[in-house]
């Protein structure tokens, strides 16, 4: 059975940033999607919190859902710098999943700065420590009332959010995977022209500029002196695109006609 993560993000619209017109809750969402994204990846089962959840049906929610962890996502205010990290108490229960998640945003926060790890110091409690039956690791990412930390914060949601995955695998043993990099779209040259199985004098004057180009070494085969496109003119025409860095779609259209004779032209030109 996969492990249970609740992830809670901030509702407190009201809190804003010292840059970019935004809050809290705005980009707390977005670094909980992250985490959440990320957290799936790696194996975990992650619920997240509703918008306008209140703690006590956040709480309720969590537990009913029997999470194996429970994270309120936030980001600071006050006039300070650093990333601080709430627990229930620094019993060996609670830090084995709070140090390492700790220690990854601190990493990433733009300040750098360890400021906190332990039992709340504000004054009172907060209800997601007191109120969940799962451990809760309650989050502060960074202080947004800095507009230098706060711009870092809205360009690097998913950098914190990857984080906080780090250190929730590592809290359970589980092996970090990266997000995949994206491959790239290649170009295609031409989308419409000449393709296999179609026979025109079209096709035969085409293939006499690849014959040529055959002597110049831009065309790797012997082509047959006629108007049919088959597997052999597909296969040159492919090479020549995959030279080029196009898709390699097999089409001979206008594109490839005037690249192929410039080509030739230039050698002819020597």
């Amino acid at each position: 059975m996969a492990i249970k993560i609740y992830l809670s993000p901030s509702k407190q619209t009201a809190n804003e940033y010292a840059a970019g017109n935004t809050n809290e809750a705005v980009q707390c969402r977005k670094i909980a999607a992250a985490a959440e994204a990320a957290l799936k990846r790696c194996g975990f089962d992650v619920k997240v919190a509703g918008d306008a959840a209140t703690v006590n049906q956040r709480n309720a929610e969590s537990n009913n859902w029997k999470a194996n962890l429970h994270v309120p996502i936030h980001t600071n205010a006050g006039g300070g710098k650093g990333c601080e990290v709430f627990v229930y108490s620094t019993a060996d229960s609670n830090m084995k999943y709070a140090k390492p998640i700790y220690d990854e945003l601190v990493k990433v926060a733009p300040s750098k700065t360890a400021r906190y790890i332990g039992p709340y110091r504000y004054g009172g409690t907060l209800g997601e420590i007191e109120g969940t039956t799962a451990v809760c690791v309650y989050c502060e990412c960074e202080f947004h009332d800095n507009k230098t930390y706060a711009d870092y914060i809205i360009k690097n949601t998913t950098t914190f959010g990857e984080a906080i995955c780090k250190g929730i695998c590592k809290g359970f043993g589980v092996t970090y995977k990266t997000a995949a990099t994206p491959v790239p779209a290649v170009k295609v040259l031409d989308s419409n022209g000449f393709k296999k199985g179609e026979n025109s004098n079209g096709i035969f004057a085409v293939k006499r500029l690849m014959m040529l180009g055959k002597k110049f070494g831009l065309v790797p085969n012997n082509l047959d002196n006629n108007g049919s496109f088959g597997g052999g003119t597909q296969t040159n025409t492919n090479a020549c695109l995959k030279r080029w860095g196009y898709a390699q779609n097999g089409i001979i259209g206008t594109n490839f006609i005037n690249k192929l004779a410039d080509e030739v032209a230039s050698k002819i030109g020597k």
